[in-house]
């Protein structure tokens, strides 16, 4: 039957079709530069979140792209790669003698010129045609005609065949009628006498051709690393390419239109205009990391079938074409940039402490609602008519077991993915990086301020719970203030990638933080002995003392720790914390009597357990408490009796470890003990070591005391002259009788002026014994 039984908004698209498309055209600067600024917010929000969940970019890709669209005011679309589609409709009408003709000129792609046909179908049957356009071969043979136009900037209108009856011509299709920068196709559809040629009415057309060309920065030799004449203000020079990095750099770019520029970027033109994509500036564009992203694509065979349009939202189209090629969206100073996820890369630099400057903040595990193990992935297939279609699901067995055997299923689009392959390989790293076990923010120091998104880095400090972690920058965010950069990561595991591509049948494991175990051993039996012992002064007076010699045998310890007690006591009396070189310690000032001495290590904060030696005997003292200690000299001795060890009723002391930095005239409280007393001696004993020098000529004095109730019952002076130093343990002792009551003994120390440049004590104790009636 004759084209007669059009629906009426026939007439209404072919009285504003062109009007339509001028529309269109007028008002999208404005329009593109609005939605340009929102994709970019709106994308740089989600840069984090995007390396740790799905990428799922919502696009109209999903829509049945295979049948023709009629909407006079519908959207531009744009083709990236090889796609086939029916195109949208922007006239139709029947014709010529019994109106036996219906002409249908249908737009393909905005923004040309794509680079050619590929092959048309006919209600599912691919057709060839002639030099004029007509089909021959198949069902529709010499009934059906395929005119086409690239979309060149500026364009023709698309011609009518030649050699229809009467010459026939669509109405309301002109020469005027001319489709620059628009990729077209006029199928004619002519019927014959006995109204058989179509029997189902109109066809069902699917085109498939080589979309847009593009500018490729690797062909650029005016561009860093480039080589070859492809220019971007050029559009003569560009190339066809279906990589999917480059399509997402022409996206970023913009997609323009114009008689001038001819479809470069024209910022500022009065002729030109962009019709599609964000269209940033060159200088808006981190272009290096699009270029590197592209070289891996290409690496991994990866391809682009893109068909986004002008009612999609800019930002999600920009991530499907990064989706495609395995990259997220990211800011870099400011740019529009991308890091790939789709290879190994090299570790820029080392980190340790020493590079921090402040604490890290950890996220020890990824979300259980992110992490999954199996993906239902979906695909814009060619093989079933470019129809989205769904694949066998994504699912690790090893990931599977690690989740208890529970399967976690998500579906994934990949609307500009179209070889199942590689729908395959970026659903398995996309499970592979939401396992991702170790993400955070680490505040650095300015010279590590080159660390950029995408870059990654190795953390080596020894101890630490992310010691050896190999970390990938995911943004950076600096403070001008301060120099320092706090730099967003999360762990990159090389392994995954060459799971995804099929190198390897497993993927690897999910790294998780293993705590470090600061736990110490304590010292082995024999590493320390101790003997019992006695030191000769230069007055030839003999001081018991307990002689401890060994060696820190562990690599763990930081410190090694001294106490002693008499044997048969309970509490330690603390002798000392000393570096992990130690081998030899002395302890003097002890009184006679059987005595025994505990070693442990420290490592951090940690403290191993007690090594109790074996008991030493001490005897008694030849002289007065005070002792000549290499450069002290005494001035004053007091003589005190020997208290008999077994007498002994009651004990306190206090100690104080970290060394104390003298007043100079001012005397200096170094301790002070509060004891209760039965009514028996006492023997009040300090003991500490004390370092004082006196650089200049005139000599420093230092006077010791020990108080009672404030009042002073003991004191003694040492002198330094022209530069000597004083530097020895002292052990001060005062025996008193005093009756049953409670008592505080202080000891101090005051220094005749504040010229001296070294003036301390440390490690100081002091005790209070009871000898019975």
């Amino acid at each position: 039957m004759p084209f007669a039984s059009l629906p009426a908004i026939v007439s209404t698209i072919a009285s504003t079709a062109p009007a339509a498309i001028s529309t269109t055209a007028t008002a999208a600067p404005g329009l593109m530069s609005t939605l340009s600024t929102v994709a970019v917010n709106t994308i740089t929000n989600l840069a984090l979140s995007a390396a740790l969940s799905l990428l799922q970019p919502q696009v109209g890709q999903g829509g049945r792209t295979f049948e023709w669209v009629i909407d006079p005011d519908g959207p531009i679309p744009f083709a990236g790669g090889t796609v086939g589609v029916a195109g949208s409709i922007i006239h139709r009408d029947t014709y010529g003698p019994d109106l036996m003709y219906y002409g249908v000129p249908t737009v393909l792609s905005g923004a040309g010129p794509i680079d050619g046909y590929v092959s048309y179908q006919a209600d599912e049957e691919t057709v060839t045609l002639d030099g004029n356009g007509m089909v021959t071969s198949g069902e529709y043979a010499g009934e059906l005609w395929f005119k086409t136009t690239l979309g060149t900037q500026p364009d023709t209108a698309l011609a009518n065949p030649t050699g229809l009856k009467n010459s026939a011509t669509l109405p309301g299709w002109t020469s005027a009628h001319k489709l620059s920068g628009k990729a077209a196709f006029l199928p004619v559809m002519g019927e014959n006498s006995k109204q058989t040629a179509f029997p189902t009415g109109e066809i069902k057309p699917l085109i498939t051709f080589r979309g847009l060309k593009l500018w490729d920065p690797r062909l650029d030799s005016t561009w860093p690393g480039g080589s070859g004449a492809c220019r971007l203000n050029d559009p003569a020079t560009w190339v066809y390419s279906d990589n999917p990095i480059l399509w997402a750099l022409k996206w970023s770019l913009g997609l323009w239109e114009g008689p001038t520029l001819k479809g470069a970027p024209a910022h500022g033109s009065s002729t030109d205009y962009q019709v599609g994509g964000i269209g940033a500036k060159l200088s808006g564009i981190d272009v290096p990391a699009f270029v590197s992203a592209a070289n891996i694509s290409d690496a991994n065979g990866w391809t682009v079938s893109a068909y986004p349009n002008t009612d999609d939202d800019k930002a999600q189209v920009l991530d499907a074409f990064l989706q495609a090629g395995g990259c997220i969206y990211a800011q870099r100073a400011g740019k529009i940039s991308c890091i790939q996820r789709a290879a190994p890369r090299t570790s820029i630099v080392t980190i340790s402490a020493a590079d921090t400057a402040g604490p890290i903040e950890i996220d020890t595990a990824s979300s259980r609602i992110d992490r999954i193990n199996t993906i239902r992935p979906r695909y814009w297939s060619p093989d079933h008519r470019w129809q989205m279609t769904a694949m066998p699901e994504i699912s690790p067995a090893a990931y599977v077991a690690d989740d208890n055997g529970e399967k976690r299923p998500r579906g994934v689009d990949f609307p500009f993915v179209s070889n199942s392959t590689q729908a395959g390989q970026l659903a398995a790293l996309q499970i592979a990086n939401t396992r991702e076990g170790i993400a955070g923010t680490i505040p650095l120091k300015p010279h590590l301020q080159r660390i950029k998104p995408g870059d990654a880095f190795t953390i080596d400090e020894e101890g630490f719970v992310l010691d050896g972690l190999k970390c990938l920058c995911l943004n950076t965010d600096y403070d001008p203030a301060t120099g320092i950069v706090r730099v967003s990561f999360v762990s990159e595991t090389d392994g995954k990638y060459a799971y995804a591509l099929g190198l390897t049948p497993d993927p690897p494991e999910t790294q998780v933080l293993t705590p470090t175990d600061y736990t110490v051993s304590p010292p082995a039996v024999g590493e320390w002995t101790s003997v019992g012992g006695s030191i000769t002064g230069d007055d030839g007076a003999v001081v018991p003392a307990v002689v401890l010699t060994g060696a820190v045998d562990n690599d763990t310890a930081d410190l090694a720790i001294f106490e002693y007690r008499r044997v048969g006591a309970t509490d330690w009396t603390p002798a000392g914390t000393e570096s992990p070189e130690i081998e030899r310690k002395q302890l003097i000032g002890l009184a006679p009597g059987d005595w025994e001495v505990a070693v442990s290590y420290r490592r951090d904060r940690r403290t191993s357990a007690r090594t109790i030696l074996d008991p030493v005997t001490l005897g008694p003292s030849t002289a007065s408490t005070f002792v000549d200690q290499g450069d002290l000299a005494v001035l004053d001795e007091a003589d005190t009796a020997n208290i008999t060890p077994n007498a002994v009723t009651n004990y306190a002391a206090t100690s104080t470890m970290g060394a104390q930095t003298l007043t100079g005239t001012t005397p200096k409280k170094i301790g002070q003990v509060t004891y209760v007393s039965l009514g028996g001696r006492l023997e009040i004993k300090p003991n500490f070591f004390m370092t004082i020098w006196h650089p200049t000529a005139g000599g420093i004095d230092a006077t010791i005391e020990i108080k009672r109730g404030g009042g002073n019952i003991y004191s003694q002076t040492f002198n330094a002259i022209n530069g000597d130093l004083l530097q020895g343990w002292q052990t001060p002792t005062v025996v008193e009788t005093l009756a049953a009551g409670t008592y505080t003994y202080e000891a101090w120390v005051t220094l005749s002026n504040g010229g001296a440049a070294a003036q301390e004590v440390s490690s100081f104790t002091i005790s209070v014994r009871e000898e019975k009636r």
